[in-house]
């Protein structure tokens, strides 16, 4: 039988003929999923590596898989996506992460502004997330979960790219205008303010960058459905070139 099941195994190494899957991994497929020998699942290591494997045995705390066929970058887009977000308060960057990473995100930099008035993150957790969503919408790239940094220290570590700085502002191009801008580029980041929306310096130091002020449509948006909402869009013109 062959299922769309994925694990998560970073061990996993492109060119592997056999692996071993033990833990938490193990006990879903077999005490949970009831798989059996002869079943096949997807194994995928975070690094873009994808395998469709074939149980071969089953111990009492582990199981052994063959693998069948291997899919590099399974599930991934062509273009380096990264999502610059402010950190937002509560649980809302639990739902941005979850969401972003469904959409093909490759890194998440939680930003730390000007007008930003959470000042940390919970990165396990955030990554526990990651790795749950890039399992459910079958990806073989875990994203990288940055540590918050200051605006401007993100800006500086990633200057190269096509960068989208979402402002609400009558100065602002549609998303959509930027369609063949972000058909050539090999790195794409989108910004995305706090609450309180960016701040003067932060607005300016973008214009100088050259950044594209980017709108989201004539609608004002809580920022974590802007990021959802940018991601979404960018994911999609990406994906699906005119």
């Amino acid at each position: 039988m062959i299922t769309g099941e994925q694990v998560y195994w970073p061990a996993y190494s492109s060119g592997q003929a056999r692996l071993t899957i033990d833990g938490s991994e193990f006990h879903h497929l077999i005490r949970v999923r009831r798989f059996n020998i002869g079943n096949q699942i997807w194994v995928v290591n975070g690094r873009g590596v994808a395998a469709q494997a074939q149980i071969d045995s089953i111990g009492d705390s582990s199981l052994d898989l063959i693998v069948v066929e291997e899919m590099p970058h399974r599930g991934e887009l062509n273009t380096e996506l990264i999502l610059a977000v402010a950190n937002l308060k509560g649980d809302h960057l639990n739902l941005i992460v979850e969401k972003a990473t469904e959409l093909g995100v490759q890194k998440i930099i939680p930003l730390l502004t000007e007008h930003t008035i959470k000042k940390g993150v919970n990165r396990k957790r955030l990554e526990r997330i990651a790795i749950a969503a890039m399992k459910q919408s079958r990806r073989s790239i875990l994203p990288e979960i940055h540590e918050i940094t200051p605006f401007k220290t993100a800006a500086e570590g990633y200057a190269e790219g096509t960068h989208l700085f979402c402002h609400a502002d009558e100065s602002s191009h549609s998303l959509l205008n930027s369609h063949k801008q972000l058909y050539h580029a090999r790195r794409v980041i989108i910004w995305i303010g706090p609450e309180g929306d960016w701040s003067k310096d932060e607005i300016d130091f973008a214009s100088v960058s050259d950044y594209t002020f980017t709108g989201l449509g004539p609608r004002r948006l809580r920022a974590e459905t802007a990021a959802i909402h940018a991601v979404g869009m960018v994911s999609a013109i990406l994906q699906d070139p005119v």
